[in-house]
């Protein structure tokens, strides 16, 4: 058998003096915040790569409302209908409500908590009669849900022409000036 032959690569570790962590000022320490305080400087991005970056889009309203394809009134009636939804709270939450009170056994069986939910929701609903039947899954999916589907020539036109139409009829029932 013939014999190998195996050579060690050595791997050079640069010295690096040791540099004592950053401390917190007297100030801080004074008012006893005691959260943990990172220093920049540990973080070397050769052995500790950041795995996640947050980024942050907008939402397909406000770039068609920047791209100059919705004025200013049709943006502002689906960010109003977009902020009614939310504070219905018509969809089931999943987190507790810490500061409510409640009695033992109550269920609500999704009715509104609040005066606010109750006005919010027939808010949406009002506006809901004013978006034609075929168009209010679609516009629910773009204002609410922020997914509106990629289309390419014709098609793109002729949704945008759809969500504007829609957008005017819903400005024209919040009396939005136009």
């Amino acid at each position: 058998m013939a014999r190998r032959n195996r050579t060690k690569i050595r791997k050079i570790r640069a010295v690096v003096a040791y540099v004592p962590p950053v401390d917190a000022t007297p100030e801080r320490l004074a008012k006893g915040d005691d959260s943990e305080f990172v220093d920049p400087a540990l973080i070397d991005p050769r052995e500790q790569p950041i795995g996640r970056v947050r980024r942050f889009r907008s939402s397909t309203l406000d770039r068609l409302h920047k791209a100059g394809q919705l004025n200013w009134h049709q943006w502002y009636a689906g960010e109003c209908y977009r902020n009614a939804h939310a504070r219905a709270a018509l969809a089931p939450s999943v987190t507790a409500s810490y500061g409510e009170r409640t009695t033992v056994g109550e269920c609500s069986y999704g009715l509104a908590r609040t005066e606010a939910q109750v006005r919010a929701r027939q808010f949406v609903r009002q506006c809901r009669e004013q978006i034609p039947f075929e168009m209010r899954g679609f516009m629910d999916r773009l204002l609410i849900h922020d997914d509106l589907p990629r289309y390419g020539g014709r098609q793109y036109y002729r949704s945008l022409a759809q969500i504007r139409d829609t957008l005017d009829a819903l400005a024209f029932y919040m009396r939005i000036c136009a």
